[in-house]
């Protein structure tokens, strides 16, 4: 037969491309199979917030505070109504011109309030103007007002130039106390209203007319601010220094940070900043001086911005101010980003996310510092990228936990989803026309980062359909093969993702769909698959574990994906690549034992498209599959389907199937007989007779078929094996004629067979089951003889002395026991086995009741097979020979086991009548109805030797803790508490041994007879009490300590006869002759003696009731109890009358050897 390897195939022109081995870092990799035809036109638009921000002028534009903020100009700055000024120019016009104090003051007033109407719509002019630059709508409304507040301010300053004129140029105002204060508030309106030349002329007046006024500094202040505003910086430093003259004026702390801006503006950072920290320290902590102490420590950042190290300004600015430190510090960020020094402001921003990373503003520090990448000099692209990176996947932490206000949040997400999809398509279109890998992988990281976070972008399918694209062109372009797979799937699942996603028009969805099979495909063609060799369908009998589904990785599944999708939009059936994704579905499916679902594709393939390369695959992987699964009628199905389509063999002419058609031919050859083995298989599983009846009639019809074509057909054939099949099936089916019928038909046919032997051994189980014992043994026997090196001949032979045992073969059971141990009893497990079979014979000798022989048997199993046996075995072997050889030491028969002889009578249901007192004819001073024993001696040998095999019991069950792994641990403790028992005997029948004495005499008018007799009773009772007590502590043992039920029980009751007989020797006392006729000396002997008796039979009775309750307690009844119920109604029958007769027959005896088995190795 010529046969074909059948591989995991890939799509093409030719799915069964050989495998190509491909070794990382060595092989180049594939050129790309699969193309397509596509232009991409990636849309790039850059806004604002992705362009690099550009450097701002930094030439200093002036400080934030205005001398207005400092000079003590009289007035709030508020409307003025018209009524006020009419009223002051009313009151002029009225006052004369000598009330020179009075109408000067008016002046200046008038003058005042001119200009604080002028400074108050000089600023609603500017607020109505910031209104217009800022709305929406009414521009022209706020515009109109800020032109009308320009002309009432421009007015009301005219105004007050002239009033202050007024006041100034008349000589009758000259001694005028204020008159320096009106000067200053003078010439400082002329310099708010640009009259600069007029002001000063004004000023020159105050310092040169009234050199010692507090507004002297002011108007220096005034000269300074001048020259500072016309950039004159040198005249400027030198009056902001004539102000420092006067440390105790207003404008002091002012000019002082006048001067770090004429630094500023000189570029003499450092020195700047030492004026600011001059400022801080001066207005710290001074209530009017906020405005100008904040400004102060904003506008010193600014110089540090130009002089100071940036690793040493957070300790610099926490110095100076610790709660302001962190807004220095973000401001010294802002100056650095407007000075171009990208690096420093990268380094405070990073620095203030680590500080603060649940600022409201630390989206917008991550955003400055991706922006300040772009244009920092020397930074990479790869750094530019990560920051972007970092920028998008800090706004996908933040969104949704509502760290951020609304405005900062709304702002964070518009620029990291500028910064992540814009950039990306810029880098990606650079790849277009440069080609570079490097340009690639950035456009990569930032789309895929963006698709990450933004799912609800407006542009999101468009994104998606750029990033697959660009997943594409990497891999198209990548070098390394084992990389260029992993892109290849990459972008198979990116195109995968846009077709169910849906957010792109028709078009691409379709380009997609085919766009994420092809990559898959290329993967294929690139990564090595394994060659899978078609499945031998073996006539071996045997089942194989059919493998669980296995879960499918995830790789695979998104393959599945790509295949599905490419299925659901390709409709044409005949698309030679629409096969194909069927074929390598059907094909992942069966990979991972997902069977169920690859049958279905495979037989699709193969009925409705034959003449397609996967089809003859497909044919092969259905037989593997229905093989794997034990499904034999299946196999035969599609064996047979295969033979009755011979178009399907010849469907495609460059392809030879006829390797397909051998296999089938080949399968049926063994098809019926799997089938058989599978309805054999039902029936075991279920227990159907009826089946096992069927499966034995298709074996038989299946061997006569075969006869019947070919009458010289044998064991090559394995027609043996069949037969054998026919006659189990039947056997099992309980069609047991069927089966002798068979199986003497095989051993007949074929007697050299391994079969035939098999088929003996079950010819016995038959027999036995239709209760044929002797038919049954000997056939075990047979079996075992002639096939003792087969495995089954062991439990043959054992069956066989089980059933010589059952029907009562004794002679047969020992021959066969011997034969067992002869022909099995080598090896370690062998001498096991033969020490339990020879054990077992025990249990025949004990049924033909020579004693002699069971005891010199288990002397023989102690010496040869003591041990291999087990110490459970070993244990009842010497509990046994001490047991026989105790009961052999008694020459009489025992009474309650004890070697004694008794004389006493029964006792009525009724309260027996004590003889009065003075009865001469009394012998004894208890009832006749009261034990009186004789102890019969022992053979001393025998007592001896029994002794001696109960001490090796104990000794052998406590060297073994009582733990027989693996033995019988129930009749090892029975035995051992046995041997226990048979010791306390000893000494019991010692103690019962121990003779009244004679003649005693208690009477007291014979003193010293009386006190001999009382000191001999005595010394007896002592040695009676002593000898009793030691029995009957060992006795106890048996209750508390060993508690085996049958030897508790009689050790209870033993109990109850050590007090019994104990009392019972004190009431059969016989009375002394010389004192029966002198009835006072008999009354006197007789209660004596009865004052230690009555105790111990109370004792005695307490005992016996204690045994009763240990043997329910146990829940085991014996001949002991029973002993203890019959001794109830001996001592007290007025009490326990019927005790034996309301108690049902014993539930167990005394435990014997067990001397029915079922077989040598189940001897218990």
């Amino acid at each position: 037969m010529h046969k074909r390897t059948l591989g995991i195939v890939t799509l093409g022109a030719i799915f069964a491309t050989a495998a190509m081995a491909i070794a990382p870092n060595h092989a180049a990799a594939q050129k790309t199979r699969y193309t397509r035809t596509t232009s991409v036109k990636v849309d790039v638009k850059l806004s604002e917030r992705t362009k690099p921000k550009p450097k701002k002028d930094t030439t200093p534009q002036g400080p934030s505070v205005t001398a207005d903020m400092v000079l003590e100009l009289e007035g709030a700055v508020g409307d003025i109504r018209k009524e006020q000024i009419q009223l002051l120019e009313t009151l002029i016009e009225d006052t004369p011109d000598s009330d020179v104090a009075e109408k000067a003051d008016l002046f200046f007033r008038l003058g005042q309030t001119h200009a604080q109407m002028s400074r108050y719509h000089r600023l609603k002019a500017v607020e109505n103007t910031i209104k217009a630059d800022t709305a929406k709508k009414d521009k022209a409304k706020f515009q109109n007002a800020a032109k009308q507040h320009k002309k009432s301010s421009e007015d009301a300053l005219k105004n007050a130039v002239r009033t202050y004129k007024r006041l100034a140029d008349n000589e009758k105002f000259k001694s005028y106390p204020r008159m320096d204060q009106a000067l200053f508030a003078f010439a400082y309106t002329l310099q708010q209203g640009k009259y600069m030349k007029e002001a000063r002329q004004i000023y020159h007046r105050l310092l040169t007319e009234y050199p010692q006024s507090k507004y002297v500094p002011d108007a220096y202040l005034a000269f300074a601010d001048y020259y500072f505003q016309e950039n004159q910086l040198a005249n400027a430093e030198a009056f902001y220094k004539k102000v420092l003259l006067f440390p105790k004026s207003n404008v002091y702390s002012y000019s002082n940070y006048m001067l770090g801006w004429v630094y500023l503006n000189l570029t003499r950072h450092e020195e700047a900043g030492k004026q600011f920290l001059a400022v801080i320290r001066d207005t710290e902590g001074v209530k009017k001086q906020e405005t100008l102490n904040r400004a102060s420590k904003k506008d010193f950042v600014r110089a540090f911005s130009e002089f100071g190290n940036v690793t040493k300004a957070w300790q610099t600015f926490n110095k100076i101010d610790d709660k302001y430190a962190f807004t220095m510090f973000e401001l010294l960020a802002d100056f650095y980003t407007e000075q171009g020094k990208s690096d420093k402001s990268i380094y405070v921003y990073r620095a203030l996310i680590k500080e603060a990373p649940k600022h409201k503003n630390v989206c917008l520090w991550q955003y400055n510092i991706a922006t300040a990448m772009l244009s920092a000099p020397g930074a990479s692209n790869a750094s530019k990228v990560e920051e972007i990176e970092r920028l998008v996947k800090l706004y996908g932490a933040l969104d949704g936990k509502k760290i951020l206000p609304p405005a900062e949040a709304s702002e964070c997400h518009d620029n990291a989803a500028a910064m992540s999809g814009e950039m990306a398509r810029a880098y990606h279109n650079e790849s277009i026309k440069t080609k570079n890998p490097e340009t690639l992988a950035y456009a990569d990281k930032l789309y895929n980062v963006y698709l990450e976070v933004f799912p609800n972008a407006p542009d999101y399918g468009d994104t998606q359909y750029y990033y697959s694209e660009l997943l594409w062109s990497r891999a198209d372009s990548e070098t390394n093969p084992r990389m260029q797979t992993e892109l290849w799937e990459n972008a198979a699942v990116s195109f995968t993702n846009v077709v169910k996603t849906g957010k792109v028009d028709q078009k691409l969805l379709k380009e997609s769909a085919y766009a994420a099979v092809l990559g898959w495909k290329n993967a294929l063609a690139v990564d090595p698959r394994v060659k899978v060799a078609p499945l031998e369908f073996k006539d071996d009998g045997k089942e194989q574990k059919v493998p669980e589904p296995q879960p499918i990785p995830e790789r695979e599944k998104k393959m599945l994906d790509a295949f599905d999708i490419y299925i659901n939009y390709i409709k044409d059936p005949n698309d030679e690549e629409l096969v194909g994704m069927k074929f390598l579905k059907a094909n992942m499916y069966r990979r991972y034992n997902h069977f169920d679902e690859a049958l279905p594709l495979f037989e699709d393939i193969i009925k409705k498209h034959a003449k397609h390369e996967t089809a003859y695959y497909s044919a092969n992987i259905i037989i593997d599959i229905h093989i794997i699964r034990n499904e034999n009628v299946k196999v035969a199905e599609w064996a047979k389907w295969v033979m009755d389509n011979p178009k399907f063999i010849s469907a495609k002419e460059d392809q030879d199937r006829t390797d397909l058609q051998e296999r089938a031919g080949s399968i049926m050859a063994v098809a019926e007989r799997k089938i058989l083995e599978q309805v054999e298989a039902e029936a075991k599983k279920t227990g159907d007779y009826a089946k096992y009846v069927q499966c034995g009639n298709g074996y038989l019809k299946l061997f006569n078929d075969t006869v019947k074509k070919n009458p010289d057909v044998g064991v090559e054939e394995k027609m043996d094996q069949v037969l054998y099949n026919a006659g189990v099936c039947f056997e099992e089916g309980r069609s047991l004629s069927a089966a002798i019928s068979v199986y003497v038909e095989l051993m007949d046919r074929f007697p050299s067979s391994k079969q035939s032997a098999r088929a003996l051994a079950r010819l016995g189980n038959v027999y036995a089951r239709v209760a044929y014992y002797d038919k049954a043994s000997a056939n075990f026997e047979e079996y075992a003889k002639k096939y003792a090196k087969e495995d089954d001949a062991y439990k043959a032979m054992n069956d066989a002395v089980f059933y010589r045992k059952g029907i009562g073969d004794d002679d047969k059971a020992i021959e066969n026991t011997k034969t067992f141990i002869s022909k099995f009893g080598s090896g370690k497990k062998g001498q096991a086995d033969a020490a339990s079979a020879f054990f077992s014979l025990a249990s025949i000798y004990e049924k033909r009741g020579d004693l002699n022989v069971v005891v010199d048997h288990y002397r023989a199993y102690i010496k040869k097979y003591g041990s291999v046996g087990g110490g459970d075995r070993l244990v009842a072997a010497y509990g046994r020979i001490g047991q026989i050889l105790w009961q052999q030491s008694c020459p009489v028969k025992t009474v309650d086991g004890s070697c004694i002889k008794i004389a006493r009578e029964r006792a009525v249901g009724k309260a027996s009548k004590k003889r009065r007192k003075g009865d001469v004819t009394r012998t004894q001073c208890g009832p006749e109805t009261k034990i009186k024993l004789t102890v019969v001696t022992r053979d001393a040998k025998k007592a001896k030797e029994a002794m001696k095999a109960f001490g090796q019991a104990i000794s052998e069950f406590e060297r073994k803790g009582g733990k027989f792994p693996g033995g019988d641990e129930r009749t090892a403790r029975y035995w051992y508490a046995l041997s226990k028992f048979y010791n306390a005997e000893d000494d019991y029948e010692k103690f019962l041994s121990i003779k009244f004495p004679e003649k005693l005499n208690f009477d007291p008018a014979k003193k010293a007879e009386a006190e001999k007799s009382l000191k001999r009773f005595d010394s007896w009772f002592k040695e009676k009490e002593k000898l009793g007590g030691a029995a009957a502590g060992q006795y106890s043992k048996l209750i508390f300590d060993i508690k085996e039920p049958q030897n508790a029980i009689a050790g209870a009751a033993r109990i109850g006869q050590v007090s019994q007989n104990f009392s019972d020797a004190l009431y059969t006392a016989e009375i002394p002759e010389n004192i029966r006729k002198y009835e006072e000396a008999v009354d006197i002997y007789c209660e004596t003696l009865e004052a230690k008796a009555e105790p111990l039979e109370n004792t005695s009775l307490d005992a016996f009731s204690a045994c009763l309750k240990t043997s329910t307690d146990f829940g085991w009844f014996s001949s002991w109890s029973k002993l203890c119920e019959r001794e109830l109604g001996q001592i007290k029958p007025e009490d326990f009358p019927t005790a034996s007769e309301l108690r049902a027959e014993p539930g167990s005896g005394e435990v014997p050897v067990r001397d029915v088995e079922p077989a040598i190795l189940k001897v218990e």
